[in-house]
């Protein structure tokens, strides 16, 4: 007769050989996996800041440099002594104004008085 009870120690010592090695590879495999979508998920969000960045570097060259900054200032100085100019100006009128407005009154009541004589 057929002795099989050392096959089925056989057996049973690779299968469990087997499922060792499996659940060590799991182990080993699982941090791998783990760290690929990690480096996965950290590479889309890189292209994600190398869109944005490119947008404001974009910006940026469409801003006015300091030298445009200066001719601005200097021009918004020009135009503050204009308005000076023309406020002072403006006042003189409204003076000569008030001064006619005055003599016209005059000349209106001399006329009254003097018509009803």
């Amino acid at each position: 007769m057929l002795n099989i009870s050392p096959v089925i120690v056989w057996t049973v010592a690779l299968s469990q050989l087997l499922t060792f090695g499996l659940t060590v590879w799991n182990l080993v495999m699982s941090g791998s996996r783990a760290n690929a979508k990690q480096i996965s998920d950290h590479a889309d969000l890189l292209a994600d800041h190398g869109g944005r960045i490119a947008s404001l570097e974009q910006s940026l060259v469409a801003l006015p440099a300091k030298e445009d900054l200066h001719k601005l200032t200097l021009a918004l100085s020009d135009f503050r002594g204009e308005l000076r100019e023309i406020r002072a100006s403006q006042n003189a009128a409204a003076e000569m104004v008030r001064r006619q407005e005055i003599v016209i009154s005059r000349v209106e009541q001399y006329l009254l008085e003097n018509g009803k004589k």
